[in-house]
């Protein structure tokens, strides 16, 4: 069975992302996140009609683009895979949370501007789990030319 995946989606952050590093080295961002939903009402207004707030995780590089460069309050369009993690609280009960592996994250331009700073892929460095795909030529055929499109 596949896990549920949000695509799109807007959020707001309603805490700043928090870095930290794991006993290897890898570098893992937890990202708070609430989706609400909006609706109108008779008179004409808005209101929040549902609130969801959803802990998301990011790793590696891209753990440390999104600390660098979303703060709490910003607007952010996510895409992720959704799952339940069960814990046990300090009291001894047990407990679920619903988390959030993200795929993809960027600020809201409809909201926001953004100026942005491509990561050199040579220097970014390449997980075995995640390998480069920018990080050798394309292979070319016999006439010398590459069979992959230029974009």
């Amino acid at each position: 069975m596949s896990l549920p995946k949000i695509n799109g989606e807007v959020a707001r952050l309603w805490a700043e992302p928090e870095l930290r590093w794991t006993p290897s080295g890898k570098a893992v961002v937890t990202v708070p996140l609430v989706f609400t939903k909006r609706k109108r009402t008779d008179a004409g207004e808005w209101e929040d009609a549902g609130t969801m707030f959803v802990r998301a995780q990011a790793w590696e590089q891209f753990a440390e683009n999104i600390s660098e460069s979303l703060a709490k309050g910003d607007e952010v369009v996510v895409t992720g895979e959704l799952s339940v993690r069960d814990y046990e609280r300090q009291d001894g009960s047990k407990g679920q949370s619903l988390e959030l592996t993200l795929y993809a994250i960027g600020p809201n331009l409809k909201r926001h501007m953004a100026k942005t700073l491509r990561i050199d892929r040579q220097d970014a460095p390449a997980s075995a789990n995640s390998p480069d795909p920018w990080g050798s030529a394309p292979p070319s055929n016999s006439n010398g030319f590459s069979d992959e499109p230029p974009f």
